[in-house]
C-alpha cells in the first residue's frame, strides 16, 4: 500500500470517530441555524439551536461558550424587564405621593 493511501485510509478512520465536524469549511445545519437565529435577534430560539447542536456535538467548545452567552443574555434581558417595571412603578408611587403632597399644601393654605 501506498504511503498516501495509508494516511488517507487512516484519516478518513480517525474521523469517522470524531464527535466534531469533518472538514474546517463544512458547518453543520444546527449550527448554521443557531447562528442565522442570533444574528436575526431571536435569542431563545438560538439557544434552543445551539442544545440540538451540542447534543450532536458536545466537545465544541466554541459552541458551548455561544450557548452561554446567550442564556447569559436572555437572562439579562429579564433582569432589565423586571427592573423597568420596578422603575415603572416606584415611578407611579412617587407621581401619586407627590398630589398627595399637593393636596395636603392645597389643604393647609386654606385653613
Amino acid at each position: 500500500m501506498r504511503p498516501l493511501a495509508a494516511t488517507a485510509l487512516v484519516t478518513l478512520l480517525a474521523a469517522g470517530c470524531a464527535s466534531g465536524p469533518l472538514w474546517p469549511w463544512w458547518r453543520p445545519t444546527e449550527l448554521e441555524k443557531a447562528e442565522r437565529l442570533v444574528q436575526r435577534g431571536e435569542y431563545a430560539a438560538a439557544v434552543a439551536a445551539y442544545d440540538a447542536y451540542l447534543v450532536k456535538y458536545a466537545d465544541d467548545e466554541h459552541a458551548r461558550m455561544s450557548r452561554a452567552t446567550l442564556a447569559s443574555i436572555l437572562a439579562l434581558q429579564r433582569e432589565v424587564a423586571r427592573l423597568r417595571e420596578d422603575l415603572a412603578k416606584r415611578e407611579a408611587d412617587l407621581e401619586r405621593l407627590k398630589q398627595l403632597d399637593l393636596r395636603l399644601e392645597r389643604g393647609g393654605e386654606k385653613k
